[in-house]
């Protein structure tokens, strides 16, 4: 049977990468005339991420999906970055030609399938003549946010940086209500972000045959209608957009990779049900020592039982976080005693698993895309700390829209100079109110929850989403065979 093989460039970050092969896996499931190898690199600056990733390709296996390590950099000191993003979009720019290498002596190569960050891969297929799939790993609203602001730059000479200023909330297609300019991402707003590389990385978008976003259609039917509408996303129409979501990292439900994560699953088995407090910003996030101590004031006063993943910030600008060595140092005096009976402190976590545990009962989060998703899947509501990113546009269509989480903070952003502390009484507050079992945001997390799930069941919008992505993959590849 002719295979159709497409070559998988995601950057070496976990949070694009597991979802991306698990958008492979659910792929190879449904047509085995599919093959997909993954190019994975090693990030020399994150020899922890590097080292989870590593144990996440050992641990993947599923017929039809193939790796093929690239070279990693000998020497990155004449780079001069130290932003971790740009030092990503520069490993990527240095593994152009070893990907046009290995496309250019695959047989039969059919076409690419990147993320949002590996526009630049678009150049090589477009010189070897096959076709680009994009996986947008956020939201389908963010996505709207970005192709109409590049619309704006583009097609009407709209500053961006400059239309934010002195307004305090903007129409835009995908979001049903006004959004505040507050909760608008650093790489809209942010001048060195924006026209630097984020504008030329949105045109990027445009030029993929096809969209996948990790979204379905109830949760974001606004954003995903919006697509259609030709005044807000110029004169070049947009390609397909296939919402296949959620896409979860599955494999991490039953992951007990060490004895500190098995004696934290054991902890939540003899917790009663809803009862704990799951808290956790990401593999990115850290707080500066003042803000971790009001955190911990703030979970000690609720009174709740809690499970905290608490990240030491790194050691260099622009690095990446790491494990403390001694969780005392960093926390107020006594507190681990004091809590010792109702909560733990961790380093790192499975975080679908201990999502997926009955014990827990609502989820503070940094409100990143891929835990939003695996939030409302399991039915854990979320009390929104967004930190940076995208993630303040999450909190409010989450809060504000949807209203499926509370609100601890919308707009914190740990990338503002002068960030203001989130009080201990902030904390408190929006754990109490998250927790509390007469809170509607429960029952309508639960509703959404259901409705992720038959989304991706056969006869479900996410299902058929998948399907017709397959079909424009073998139908392309087809006429290329031919030609």
């Amino acid at each position: 049977m002719e295979k159709f093989k497409l070559l998988m460039m995601v950057p070496p970050l976990m949070g694009h990468l597991a979802q991306a092969l698990e958008l492979a896996e659910l792929m190879l499931a449904r047509n085995n005339q599919l093959s997909i190898t993954a190019l994975i690199m090693e990030l020399p600056i994150d020899p922890h991420g590097t080292a989870r990733i590593q144990s996440l390709v050992a641990a993947t296996n599923v017929e039809g999906l193939h790796f093929h390590h690239l070279p990693t950099p000998e020497d990155t000191s004449d780079w001069n970055i130290t932003h971790r993003g740009l030092f990503t979009l520069k490993l990527l720019e240095y593994q152009k030609p070893h990907v046009r290498e290995i496309a250019s002596k695959t047989q039969k190569f059919s076409g690419f399938l990147i993320d949002l960050v590996s526009t630049t891969m678009i150049d090589v297929a477009d010189e070897l003549g096959v076709p680009t799939y994009l996986f947008f790993t956020s939201g389908a609203a963010f996505l709207g946010l970005m192709l109409h602001f590049q619309t704006l730059e583009d097609e009407q000479n709209r500053d961006i940086p400059d239309l934010v200023k002195g307004v305090s909330h903007l129409i835009l297609p995908s979001f049903a209500k006004p959004v505040p300019i507050g909760v608008l991402p650093d790489a809209a707003t942010q001048k060195e972000y924006w026209s630097t590389f984020v504008l030329k990385m949105t045109r990027g978008y445009r030029r993929a045959k096809g969209i996948i976003v990790n979204t379905f259609s109830d949760l974001e039917s606004n954003a995903i209608s919006s697509f259609s509408l030709d005044s807000y996303y110029g004169k070049s129409s947009l390609p397909p957009i296939f919402p296949v979501g959620p896409i979860l990292n599955r494999s991490q439900i039953h992951t007990q990779s060490s004895e500190d994560c098995s004696a934290m699953m054991k902890w939540l088995d003899c917790q009663p049900k809803n009862s704990v407090v799951f808290l956790c910003f990401g593999s990115l996030a850290t707080f500066h020592p003042d803000q971790v101590q009001e955190i911990a004031y703030g979970i000690e006063r609720s009174g709740h039982r809690f499970l905290w993943v608490l990240r030491q910030p790194p050691a260099n600008e622009g690095g990446f976080p790491r494990d403390y060595e001694n969780l005392e140092l960093a926390l107020p005096e006594g507190f681990l005693d004091r809590t010792a009976s109702i909560g733990k402190v961790v380093g790192w976590v499975p975080q679908l698993a201990v999502l997926s545990h009955s014990a827990v009962g609502a989820f503070v989060s940094h409100c990143g895309w891929n835990s939003t998703l695996e939030s409302i899947f399991c039915g854990v509501p979320i009390a929104t700390w967004p930190v940076q990113a995208e993630q303040q546009l999450n909190a409010f269509q989450l809060v504000r829209e949807l209203g499926i989480a509370v609100e601890i903070s919308l707009d914190y952003n740990q990338q503002k100079e002068n960030q203001a502390l989130v009080r201990a009484e902030q904390v408190e507050k929006g754990i109490r109110e998250i927790m509390d079992v007469e809170n509607e945001v429960r029952i309508r997390v639960k509703e959404f929850s259901e409705k992720s799930r038959l989304a991706t069941k056969e006869g479900g919008s996410s299902y058929f989403a998948l399907g017709n992505l397959i079909q424009d993959i073998c139908s392309r590849s087809s006429a290329q065979l031919v030609l």
